[in-house]
């Protein structure tokens, strides 16, 4: 009964079908073969935020933008495997969206399938919030810096022993060389305000003033900064209370680029005009660079 709901519920939003733990694609009927493609990678239900409501909500985004939607879900396991384990999953994407949270993952295959999707494959990837603290253990926890990566990651010594042995060729999956700047926690659940560094950026149309985020928000702190990431172009600075962080960003990955978005911990964020503005422009801003 549980799938039947899901699957009707899907199905009003425009999808073809749903499975979590199958990749589904969604598509307006009104599409053409130059629509932006996009794959959007979560994991359902999730622990600490709303997942499912979430990928509703941004299958509407793509249904308004006549984008052709793939969605790959499935239980946070199912999804970290296929992530590990399939080095082509991105195959056929203009763009990929990460909403994901895997902070304590250890599958170093993961976090290098996708680092290479986006430096090796050209496939620009947009990265909302708690993908930002993912793969912890490549960047936060241990006292080695792994060749190529920023002096600030530190990982166990024994990660890159087993890492060296299994791929000699291939440098260690350091996160932060994905995303440039990094967080490594967050402050409390309160509103930020969101204010753009430009605001004539194409990012920004429509949003140009910035905007105040619901409730509930969390505010992530830069671990690696802007000054520690020199490539890093900050976009949009946050601030909460007397906190300040960069909360979306730039960053050049091999062959494309990544947008680091640190906001929408909350499904009423996701809700936001702004929010579904930003995310928006983003996907159309990294498709113009695929």
């Amino acid at each position: 009964m549980i799938k039947k709901t899901l699957l009707l519920s899907s199905l009003a939003l425009g999808a073809t079908s749903l499975s979590l733990s199958a990749d589904t694609t969604t598509s307006n009927s009104d599409s053409k073969d130059g629509n932006i493609k996009v794959l959007y990678v979560t994991h359902e239900p999730g622990r600490y935020h709303a997942y499912t409501p979430q990928r509703k909500i941004f299958e509407e985004i793509a249904k308004r933008n006549n984008w052709t939607l793939k969605v790959m879900s499935g239980s946070h396991d199912e999804v970290e495997e296929k992530l590990a384990s399939n080095p082509d999953f991105g195959k056929g994407a203009d763009v990929i969206v990460y909403n994901i949270c895997m902070a304590k993952s250890k599958k170093l295959d993961a976090p290098f399938n996708i680092i290479q999707t986006t430096k090796e494959k050209g496939i620009p990837a947009l990265l909302v919030h708690c993908s930002l603290h993912s793969f912890w253990p490549t960047y936060k926890h241990g006292d080695v810096t792994p060749e190529g990566a920023n002096p600030k990651a530190k990982t166990k010594p024994e990660f890159i022993a087993k890492w060296k042995e299994t791929h000699p060729n291939d440098e260690f999956p350091s996160w932060p060389n994905m995303t440039g700047i990094a967080s490594t926690a967050h402050g409390p659940r309160k509103p930020v305000d969101a204010k753009p560094i430009d605001s004539t950026h194409p990012i920004f149309k429509g949003v140009e003033k910035g905007y105040t985020t619901a409730p509930k928000a969390e505010l992530y702190n830069n671990f690696i900064t802007g000054e520690d990431s020199k490539n890093t172009t900050i976009l949009l600075n946050g601030k909460q209370g007397n906190k300040e962080a960069a909360i979306l960003w730039e960053h050049p990955v091999g062959k494309s680029k990544s947008l680091s978005f640190t906001l929408g911990h909350d499904t009423a964020e996701w809700s936001q005009p702004e929010f579904q503005t930003i995310i928006t422009n983003s996907v159309h801003y990294l498709a113009k660079d695929k």
